[in-house]
């Protein structure tokens, strides 16, 4: 019975075993199986993407930063240059122990208010920037203040070394180096670079650590750009316009030189301007480049139209005679003066003493449409092309809505409106033989990729015949030499120009303010000009007429721009830095030695060393078609389309071995010739 009992306790025994063992088996089992399962579920279902975020926790991916573009003047002076000397800086407000501090020290550094700071630093984000150019002096200043929160970046930053002088023609960039306004972002394309990437690992704190086996993918600098300025005759017109300014305190005054055979313009400017580093610190108005951007009334530099199309016309000869009723003349209601009373006049003195009654009546005879026609082929009532952002067009009424007194306003220059641009251009038809030119201020660009595109003269159309357009020039040199703009002589040298003295309109009751623009416009050597200079200030205190305000300042500035080798001097350069200087034998054309180069640009003016000599040209006359570039060098294929006013793209270099379009093709307006060639 006892063994009975026994073998029964062990049989269940051994049955709690095995049931154990099989539960125990089991629970292995399903263990087994739902980590089969999660081990199929990670590596094979969701594999893929948790490998993607395992990687993006391990790696980062940094920007490598790319350097902007240059911008150059004609001479290769850096205008506007990245440079890592800047250093931006942001705050932590949270962990900031020294608020009223760092406020007071950024307000020092930008003249901003102190408010200003203040008001950024109460915002609710966690991480705030308060400014993007402190130099590096500004930031060790900041640095020995042991003020806590602050984080200062080193970075590239724009750089504009002659400051002012260039503001409102370049702009500036904003915080990410994206131009913001002027070339800067009219060039935009050309000048931004590329950014590039590489991958990092990550450490468990979050570190980046470099890697050398990781990917990665170069930054591209931008491309560069060429102006036509010259920065010398920059700084002048600069700082005879700030003088202007402060001696009859006006509300603004600018300027523009150029070359009137080219278009090329060598200096524009106004005053008031902007810091380029501070955009923000002054008056948005500041920021235009207000001979391109603002319109006027041109006042009597217009009377160029009336006496144009008279002549043109045959309406009248220079010595032609006009009686000006001494001074006081009816037309209608309305009544035109003189400030000197004349009586009988030539047609030439009518332009020499700037008569109002003498041209509204040379004006009268000529007729509405003739004047018409002429003010629209000196290119008044259009944008004239520049590559500039914000160019106005100007307002130039149809003649068939003329009343009498609008053909007369018109024809002493009111009723019009024109940018300083458009008159400069329309002089230089006249110093130019009757050939207006497109208005050039890039000489050529050099995108990111290498590819070279340069911007060549060209003509938009001829104005008048050559005979009219010297005999126009004839009298604006007696307008110099005895007229109103006497105070614009230089000894020593022929000198055409026209003052001009024009009310500013009343915009909201209609007619005149008692205010004026007092301007001035010539162009020298009269003989064969290669510099135009029109200068204008705004509402003059004190004086107001042209020949009183604006004609010395074009006499000064012309006296300060000084021969070539003075300017080469100050640049501490050798002379074939400045330019291409040519030679001419019997071989084509050849460099000159340092010391002839020297004894060449001895005594000439500045704007002569801009170009080639005139002897330096392949043919005498331009063809009428494409010519056979192939076989000749690339300088020569490009001296001949440039004198052809045909654009060059380029590819290679050394001798040309194809062209396209194929030579004998007919010249046209815009066209550009692709030239391939080979060492």
């Amino acid at each position: 019975m006892k063994q009975t009992r026994r073998k029964r306790s062990r049989t269940k025994s051994v049955t709690r075993h095995n049931t154990r063992l099989r539960l125990m088996g089991i629970a292995i089992l399903l263990v087994f199986l739902v980590l089969t399962a999660k081990l199929v579920q990670l590596q094979i279902l969701k594999g893929r993407s948790l490998a993607q975020i395992a990687r993006r926790q391990q790696t980062t991916t940094v920007d490598l930063d790319s350097r902007r573009g240059r911008i150059l003047d004609r001479h290769g002076k850096e205008l506007a240059v990245d440079l890592p000397q800047l250093y931006t800086l942001g705050v932590h407000p949270g962990n900031l122990n020294k608020k009223s501090l760092l406020c007071q020290e950024l307000a020092s550094f930008t003249g901003r208010p102190v408010s200003h700071y203040l008001r950024r630093l109460n915002s609710s984000s966690k991480f705030v920037y308060l400014e993007w150019r402190l130099t590096e002096a500004q930031a060790d200043r900041l640095g020995s203040l042991n003020i806590g929160g602050l984080t200062l970046q080193r970075t590239s930053g724009r750089f504009y070394p002659y400051d002012r002088a260039t503001s409102q023609l370049l702009g500036y960039t904003d915080v990410d180096g994206r131009g913001i306004a002027g070339l800067e972002v009219f060039c935009d394309s050309v000048l931004q670079g590329e950014k590039g990437h590489e991958t990092r690992q990550r450490n468990a704190r979050g570190r980046s650590i470099w890697d050398p086996l990781s990917s990665y993918t170069l930054p591209k600098d931008g491309g560069t750009v060429r102006l036509t300025i010259d920065i010398v005759a920059q700084e002048v017109l600069h700082n005879e316009l700030q003088k202007v300014q402060e001696q009859y305190k006006s509300e603004w005054a600018g300027g523009i030189l150029m070359n009137p055979k080219t278009g090329e313009i060598l200096a524009i400017c106004s005053v008031p301007d902007f810091d380029p580093l501070r955009p923000e610190a002054g008056p948005v108005n500041n920021h235009k480049l207000r001979p391109l951007t603002d319109l006027m009334e041109p006042g009597s530099v217009m009377k160029i139209i009336g006496a144009t199309a008279a002549l043109e016309r045959k309406t009248f000869h220079p010595t032609d005679s006009i009686y000006c009723e001494n001074g006081l003349f009816s037309i209608g209601s309305n009544r035109l003066r003189d400030v000197h009373k004349f009586g009988w006049l030539t047609f030439e003195d009518v332009m020499v003493n700037s008569s109002n009654i003498g041209m509204a009546k040379a004006a009268d005879k000529t007729g509405a449409k003739e004047i018409y026609r002429y003010a629209l082929r000196y290119g008044f009532g259009s944008p004239a092309g520049v590559p500039f952002p914000g160019e106005a067009g100007g307002v130039l009424r149809t003649y068939d809505t003329w009343k009498p007194i609008d053909l007369a306003n018109i024809a002493m220059g009111q009723g019009v409106s024109a940018t300083m641009l458009q008159v400069a251009l329309a002089f230089g038809a006249v110093a130019n033989d009757g050939i207006l030119m497109e208005p050039r201020l890039i000489l050529n660009e050099t995108y990111p990729t290498g590819e070279p595109v340069a911007r060549l003269p060209r003509e938009t159309r001829r104005v008048m015949e050559p005979h009219t357009a010297r005999t126009v020039k004839q009298i604006l040199v007696e307008a110099v030499e005895r007229g109103t703009g006497e105070s614009a002589k230089i000894e020593g040298v022929r000198v055409a120009g026209k003052t001009g003295t024009a009310q500013i309109p009343d915009l909201k009751r209609g007619g005149y303010l008692p205010n004026y623009i007092a301007s001035f416009i010539g162009f020298l050597p009269a003989d064969d000009p290669d510099r135009l200079l029109i200068i204008a200030v705004v509402d003059p205190k004190g004086q107001h007429y042209g020949s009183q305000v604006a004609a010395p300042v074009f006499r000064r500035m012309m006296q300060r721009l000084l021969p070539a080798d003075v300017v080469r001097r100050s640049w501490n350069t050798q002379p074939l830095d400045i330019v291409d200087l040519y030679q001419k034998s019997d071989n084509g054309f050849i460099m000159p030695v340092i010391e002839e180069a020297v004894d060449w640009i001895k005594h000439k003016w500045l704007s002569d060393v801009s170009h080639s000599d005139k002897a330096a040209t392949l043919n005498d006359e331009l063809p009428q078609s494409l010519p056979d570039l192939k076989g000749r060098s690339l300088r020569d294929a490009i001296v001949l389309l440039s004198e052809c006013g045909v654009e060059v793209k380029i590819h290679g270099n050394g001798w040309v071995v194809h062209q396209n379009p194929a030579a004998g093709t007919p010249l046209i307006k815009d066209m550009v010739c692709v030239l391939t060639a080979k060492p």
